[in-house]
């Protein structure tokens, strides 16, 4: 496991190394999603869409950015061109990227909920190599499902997926992710379902990660460890 520790890291950072000197944006820690909330929101900016496309309305649009940044500056191996469509402004017919009606009870939205939104991210078994930027939640807060599983992401998860108020599901499991224990999970009032298996997560397991309504946790094949009132860092549990 340290070996295979050892490897995943050195990759990752040689990886976010080689983008650091063809980018001409922030250094490599802050290519895993490390920045500041204005400076992520004022990056994805820079990949608007010309006044003159149409969207079905201002969240599909700041979705469309949102996904332009990452593949543009994120996404450095798509080795089967998963997302080779993900071009122009038609954001819901891209691959992996599920439209949906917003839910009417949705807190903070003007029109009340109706609208078509991005609603899931689902890129299984694509092996894609990259990070996830700081800006990509906040182009789409609405999701409910992301499903990354079975890629090449590595770096760490963004403190902005604090903003996915309605994700429901999330699965990062048989990636390269590092780091401590993802806390920002426990901020995500939704989430019922939770997949970190098979990366290099290391640490304490927060003792409120049993306390969240979660229907399933996996989160073995990582170097996590329990508390001593915890339950053993190696399976699977519903919720209580």
């Amino acid at each position: 496991m340290i070996q295979r520790s050892a490897a995943a890291v050195a990759a990752c950072a040689l990886l976010l190394l080689l983008l650091a000197l063809v980018q001409p944006h922030p250094a490599a820690s802050q290519q895993e999603g490390d920045v500041s909330e204005a400076y992520a929101a004022s990056f994805a900016s820079r990949f608007d869409a010309p006044p003159s496309w149409t969207f079905p309305n201002a969240r599909v649009r700041a979705a469309y950015a949102a996904l332009q940044a990452w593949k543009r500056t994120a996404i450095f191996s798509d080795p089967s061109n998963f997302t080779a469509n993900w071009v122009g402004p038609n954001v819901c017919a891209y691959n992996g990227i599920y439209c949906a009606p917003l839910p009417a009870t949705s807190a903070g939205y003007a029109h009340g909920g109706g609208d078509v939104v991005v609603a899931g991210i689902d890129l299984n078994h694509a092996d894609i190599a990259g990070y996830l930027p700081a800006s990509l939640p906040l182009g789409v807060p609405d999701l409910a499902l992301f499903h990354i599983n079975s890629n090449r992401f590595c770096g760490v998860v963004p403190e902005t997926f604090r903003h996915l108020r309605l994700l429901h599901e999330l699965d990062l499991s048989n990636n390269r992710f590092v780091g401590g224990f993802p806390e920002v999970v426990l901020s995500l009032p939704s989430l019922r379902y939770l997949d970190l298996r098979f990366n290099e997560f290391e640490g304490s397991i927060p003792p409120g990660l049993f306390d969240r309504p979660l229907d399933a946790i996996f989160l073995n094949s990582n170097r996590l460890r329990s508390g001593a009132a915890s339950r053993p860092a190696s399976g699977r549990w519903p919720a209580r």
